[in-house]
């Protein structure tokens, strides 16, 4: 069940502190690689937004952090840098809720594109980014953030990072969040752990392996041309999978390059 929930932009000092404290609460960071109130502060006032969920009593049960952004040829969009929601309310569609508003939000501004980065070696991740928001992955960046986060969620790996492209204004992106799911039948996958914390708890050097693993296949299908859209999450103990198409899909690839 959904909480009962608000969604608005923050704008106070107060609820900016918020966010500064859910992001311990959800990452575990250190101070230094916690995004400050001053940053808040001057993306509000710079084109960007960052929009909360509150309960009833006016507490922060999530938010979502957007710049303003411009890709290598000088075309808009927004580049979502966090989505946070308190840990004891994960999976009951907050996180939903934020990003449609993020949709809305951007389509007001006639911006036709949100960007963000996610873990490729989290399942969970991947099925709400490519599956139930419509997202698609062009670009896998190895080692994003280099070796300096303080998070403990990193436990030592490099920071992989897919980069989700949503476009927010495209029929194929409305189709799907009406609850008609991409149907194309995919020409390649690459598997990936369900839960990959239960691999680094055990056995570092497994987790590493897979790691690397997917990277090379990533680099391999997205350098022949396909694309990624889709993600099948893994049954009975098996393996999940991302699904790759043949490049074709509406979004505008040959517009942007971010």
């Amino acid at each position: 069940m959904v909480p009962a929930c608000t969604i608005r932009a923050c704008k106070t000092f107060d609820e900016f502190k918020a966010c500064i404290e859910l992001q311990r609460t959800v990452w575990r960071f250190s101070d230094i690689d916690i995004t400050p109130l001053r940053s808040f502060v001057i993306n509000r006032r710079s084109g960007g937004f960052t929009l909360g969920a509150f309960d009833s009593a006016d507490r922060l049960l999530g938010f979502t952090h957007a710049l303003a952004a411009f890709d290598a040829k000088m075309n808009p969009y927004y580049y979502s840098q966090m989505l946070a929601v308190n840990p004891e309310l994960q999976n009951a569609g907050i996180g939903a809720q934020l990003k449609l508003k993020q949709r809305d939000a951007a389509l007001e501004r006639k911006v036709p594109i949100v960007g963000w980065t996610f873990d490729p070696l989290q399942s969970r991740n991947a099925y709400f980014n490519l599956v139930k928001l419509g997202g698609v992955v062009r670009r896998y960046y190895a080692n994003f953030y280099g070796h300096s986060s303080t998070s403990v969620l990193h436990r030592g790996l490099d920071t992989d990072r897919l980069f989700v492209e949503w476009w927010v204004a495209s029929d194929r992106v409305a189709r799907i969040l009406a609850g008609k799911p991409f149907s194309d039948e995919p020409v390649a996958t690459v598997e990936v752990p369900r839960e990959i914390e239960d691999i680094k708890s055990e056995n570092m050097t497994e987790a590493a392996r897979w790691q690397r693993e997917i990277r090379e296949a990533f680099d391999r299908h997205l350098s022949a041309g396909l694309y990624c859209a889709g993600f099948s999450p893994g049954r009975n103990g098996e393996h999940s999978r991302y699904l790759f198409f043949k490049d074709r899909c509406e979004e505008g690839r040959l517009h942007y390059d971010i």
